[in-house]
């Protein structure tokens, strides 16, 4: 499966350059890189090449220069591919012309590939903000064929989705769906049941997340976690039994098990992947996905997570439950909701995510007795987990909520940002438009395609 994405400011910038009134075409270069899961193949467009004076003509239809060509030729970053975007007179995903198939396949396919050891992507802007896209694969020499993308998706404050007509065709709502349907409206929810959504750790948060994804009409879902049941996790994990906890029965198995019982789809396609997120099958499944939901409670994947929602334009919902238990006495429960990605603060900005807790959870310091001993009773981390199927049921809820309100883009649903809910007195705080801060790492890796197989575990 192919697909293309960009962010959301890069869409504005395209936009802008193509707006040349009624009946005229444009057209600019542009640079990719490859993101790799185990199924899909997305071009993560990071950079223009906007044509200079002369270098296209514009009559109407448009054309590329020879001078413009050799010009980004010399330029293209290194580790990137060339894409070609041009803009058509019409709305919607767009065919290709017999001049578009000459342009693409019979002047640029052969040359790009030769220069940079990467397909040529050629993509077009419909009147509408629709996007469509393909690839140009080499067959054998000097004969490349077209390979239509599955999707494109604009990555910002709003995921927005176009989708090939054929090999995502719309989905029809089914009888299950008619309340739910009722709330955002028939295109919305075939734009929800296309999205391939995963959920990382399926434990009190993401257990829940799965279940109430299937029944709003989620039809491809990835489940990742290595973990398995215990007795522990009866009480506050969905859908588990004394009888899993015996045969220790994988969480991802009792998810798959929830979803198939109560899901509304039509059709559902399950993935699940009995491995860690830092594993190189965790990690590549989580990047065939549109949107992630982090319910891991170790520092180090949702740092993995962070990178990824920026460097692949892969959109994480993140929670956290902080509970404090002390000698038997309650202390106090608080806990958090946002988005990640374009256009978002990143957990480390936003408070949800601290550098040094990355560190200590690297260097195997969170599993150490001997040094969360030494942290004292009120730091040791082990006591932040004291977590109830309560709690977990709030965050679950609130973070499909944003996962609605990021697709939808209507923030009556989602919310206008970071939301912080305090058990005592009872108050949800909402912050606004929160951003990264100048000079955050991770926002520097935007569409970077970054990658991050160093973080596998051995």
């Amino acid at each position: 499966m192919l697909s293309i994405a960009l962010a959301n400011g890069l869409d504005v910038r395209l936009r802008e350059h193509f707006e040349k009134g009624p009946g005229q075409e444009d057209l600019t270069f542009a640079f990719w890189r490859p993101s790799k899961g185990i199924e899909r193949t997305t071009a993560v467009l990071h950079e223009l090449a906007l044509p200079n004076d002369g270098e296209r003509i514009l009559a109407g239809n448009v054309a590329f220069t020879s001078d413009y060509l050799i010009r980004v030729l010399g330029i293209v970053p290194e580790g990137s591919g060339i894409a070609l975007i041009h803009s058509h007179i019409g709305p919607g995903w767009q065919g290709m012309s017999d001049d578009d198939i000459v342009a693409e396949r019979d002047r640029l396919a052969e040359v790009v590939e030769g220069h940079t050891r990467l397909p040529l992507v050629g993509m077009t802007w419909g009147t509408d903000g629709a996007w469509s896209g393909r690839f140009w694969e080499r067959e054998r020499p000097r004969i490349y064929s077209l390979h239509w993308a599955s999707s494109v998706r604009v990555v910002g404050r709003h995921l927005r989705m176009t989708f090939h007509p054929t090999l995502l065709p719309s989905v029809r709502s089914t009888k299950f769906q008619t309340a739910t349907v009722s709330v955002w409206g028939n295109e919305n929810q075939s734009i929800i049941s296309r999205l391939r959504v995963g959920v990382v750790g399926l434990g009190s948060v993401g257990s829940i997340v799965a279940e109430a994804l299937s029944r709003i009409g989620v039809s491809k879902i990835t489940l990742i976690d290595h973990d398995y049941i215990e007795p522990r996790n009866i009480y506050r994990t969905l859908g588990t039994t004394r009888r899993d906890a015996r045969r220790r029965i994988r969480k991802v198995e009792v998810g798959e098990r929830l979803i198939t019982a109560s899901h509304t789809a039509s059709k559902m396609d399950i993935r699940v992947i009995d491995k860690s997120l830092l594993s190189e099958e965790g990690l590549a499944a989580a990047m065939d996905c549109d949107v992630l939901f982090s319910c891991v409670d170790r520092p180090f994947p949702r740092h993995v997570l962070n990178a990824l929602a920026y460097g692949h334009l892969i959109p994480v919902i993140d929670g956290g439950i902080l509970a404090r238990v002390h000698e038997g006495e309650f202390l106090h429960a608080d806990w958090r909701i946002h988005t990640v990605g374009p256009e978002y603060g990143c957990m480390i900005c936003t408070g949800a995510l601290q550098r040094e807790a990355i560190s200590l959870d690297q260097a195997g310091l969170l599993d150490d007795p001997v040094y969360i001993e030494r942290l004292g009773p009120l730091l040791n981390p082990l006591l932040t987990r004291q977590n109830v199927f309560p709690f977990s049921l709030s965050v679950a809820s609130h973070e499909v909520l944003q996962f609605i309100g990021l697709v939808t883009g209507d923030q009556r649903i989602g919310g206008v940002g970071p939301q912080f809910y305090h058990c005592y007195p009872g108050m949800m705080e909402v912050s606004p438009s929160v951003g990264c801060s100048d000079g955050c790492e991770y926002a520097a890796l935007t569409a970077l395609a970054t990658d991050l197989s160093r973080n596998i575990e051995s």
